[in-house]
């Protein structure tokens, strides 16, 4: 790899027939002589808002910088891009728990640039298993119902965060209450809506000619044509309808998840 080449997360030159075989393509898992670029293609896979993919990635021969794409900022939900920035510590994580099992040693630097990148040091090693880059490619966001099977543990720390399980369906049940009144708000909120609206993908056409943004198959809702998912938008997506799928969904699932961290 030459030094200094830039890459994007878009897949752009990628002819793929399916949305099926994206998704196989997008997740598949890592390949242990992919090198830099697989390096690159952790970081993409990490979670961010609207799965916006707010980054642009440079390659040298010792280094990977993650530079924020303010192109893709959400300034209704995120106006502060704490989000924004936030997507990309998820990135630089990712980057760092798949070094090892591509024969690297990810070690970011501790100040980032005045552009807001933040560079990653690059030390070759021999490759060594990770279990935790191994769920980079099991990691899954969806808005659909959950089975309600119960979870192993209920809280654990790591490095300065601690990760608090929430079992207790009572206490469940009052975060609920407050998710909805958030996002009745959002919703009473016409800037929200129309930004949200720009990063749904109504359709598998969209969701492969964007590779960004959010399905409506995470969402639960059938893939339809762009045109006919507008005009029914304003018909499904209601306060009503909304707050009972987010009180099912908080019902249906094994737990409530807080995340604190530690001074």
């Amino acid at each position: 790899m030459s030094s200094g080449s830039t890459v994007s997360s878009s897949g752009e030159g990628v002819s793929l027939r399916s949305y099926d075989e994206a998704v196989r393509q997008v997740w598949r898992p890592l390949a242990v002589d992919g090198g830099l670029r697989e390096l690159v293609r952790a970081g993409t896979l990490a979670a961010n808002s609207h799965n916006t993919q707010p980054w642009r990635f440079s390659l040298a021969d010792h280094e990977v910088a993650i530079h924020p794409d303010l192109t893709r900022r959400c300034p209704a939900v995120d106006p502060d891009d704490n989000h924004l920035f936030a997507s990309l510590g998820c990135a630089v994580e990712n980057i760092v728990q798949a070094a090892p099992v591509l024969g690297f040693d990810a070690t970011p630097a501790p100040n980032v640039s005045n552009d807001g990148a933040i560079t990653l040091a690059l030390q070759r090693r021999q490759p060594t298993a990770n279990p935790l880059a191994d769920a980079i490619v099991r990691r899954q966001c969806t808005r659909a119902d959950f089975d309600g099977r119960a979870i192993d543990k209920a809280a654990g720390s790591h490095e300065g965060v601690t990760c608090l399980l929430l079992t207790d369906r009572s206490r469940m049940e009052a975060i609920a209450g407050h998710v909805v009144e958030g996002n009745t708000a959002q919703m009473r909120d016409p800037a929200f809506m129309a930004e949200l609206k720009a990063w749904i993908r109504f359709d598998d056409r969209m969701a492969l000619a964007h590779r960004d943004g959010l399905t409506s198959r995470a969402s639960g809702n059938p893939s339809l044509p762009a045109w006919l998912a507008r005009l029914l938008l304003p018909l499904v997506m209601t306060e009503k309808g909304e707050a009972a799928k987010i009180n099912r969904q908080i019902r249906s699932s094994a737990c409530a998840t807080s995340f604190r961290m530690n001074a």
